[in-house]
């Protein structure tokens, strides 16, 4: 058990390190270093759902997957707006070039191969995306911890609070592990930590905060985060594997590490969008 624990944590440690140089690298890096985690995930996801052998689909999701990252990047010559439509117009597309494939290989892509297809790059792409444009917003370098912290720190405090006073299994046909008092203890510890974050940016860098909206958002924050685990594990269920890979020890796959950030991210910045939590 504790040389699990001690590969856990060292395979964290090496991550924090790494995210923490993404996050003060320039937005351009950042923007690269979001779109390698967002392929390597929808590649777990095809490897999931078994559909790596497929490659009409895989070259269309990948070219797909692309385009849609590269959406961002194109911010400084097309107006807001117009990129939403883009958006909405890649993945109109995307979904008719699937079901085309359906049409010509009617016999090895069935329709549960396209609604899978088109989920994975909703799921696996942009979802994550959501880290870049809050990354892109003012104070975004210190805007861009909120949902790291809402997604990772509730997962801390669950997993101890559960091995702790763990008694009340939350849903055993789904994630076995997984109790009530550690549900409880990661929305209790999430909240903590946005009050702890609130107060470190506010007296070590000097930013306003605004603490109820903040508490709001970390409390939501602990709620998708949980969501976004145990959404995982259905996937993870229905395909009847444990984990998404085997990428980083201890922890799975990359999309075993990020499942709860792919709900909670999108959160964040939507609530920013309407709650000021940082200023200046």
């Amino acid at each position: 058990m504790w040389s699990k624990m001690k590969i856990r944590v060292i395979s964290a440690l090496i991550g924090v390190v790494f995210v923490l140089g993404i996050i003060f690298s320039v937005p351009i890096v950042f923007q690269i270093a979001i779109g390698a985690v967002c392929l390597f995930t929808l590649y777990e996801l095809h490897v999931t759902f078994k559909q790596e052998k497929k490659w009409q689909l895989v070259l269309l999701s990948y070219l797909f997957a692309l385009a849609v990252l590269a959406l961002p990047m194109l911010v400084i010559f097309i107006r807001q707006s117009l990129l939403v439509n883009l958006l909405i117009f890649l993945l109109i597309a995307y979904l008719m070039l699937l079901f085309l494939c359906s049409v010509f290989w009617n016999q090895s892509i069935k329709f549960s191969n396209v609604a899978i297809t088109f989920f994975m790059l909703i799921y696996g792409v942009l979802f994550p995306m959501y880290l870049t444009y809050i990354r892109a917003m003012e104070h975004g370098v210190a805007l861009i911890f909120l949902p790291l912290l809402g997604a990772w720190m509730p997962d801390t405090f669950a997993y101890f609070a559960g091995t702790l006073f763990g008694r009340h299994k939350l849903i055993p046909s789904i994630s076995p592990n997984k109790t009530v008092e550690g549900a409880v203890g990661a929305v209790v510890g999430g909240v903590l930590m946005f009050f702890v974050y609130g107060l470190v940016v506010s007296h070590l860098f000097g930013y306003g905060v605004h603490y109820l909206p903040l508490l709001v958002l970390g409390l939501l924050c602990s709620v998708a985060a949980q969501f976004g685990d145990l959404s995982a594990s259905v996937i993870k269920r229905e395909c009847q594997t444990k984990d998404f890979g085997n990428l980083i020890p201890g922890h799975g796959g990359l999309l075993d590490r990020i499942d709860s950030l792919l709900f909670v991210a999108p959160l964040v910045y939507y609530f920013l969008q309407v709650f000021e939590v940082i200023y200046k």
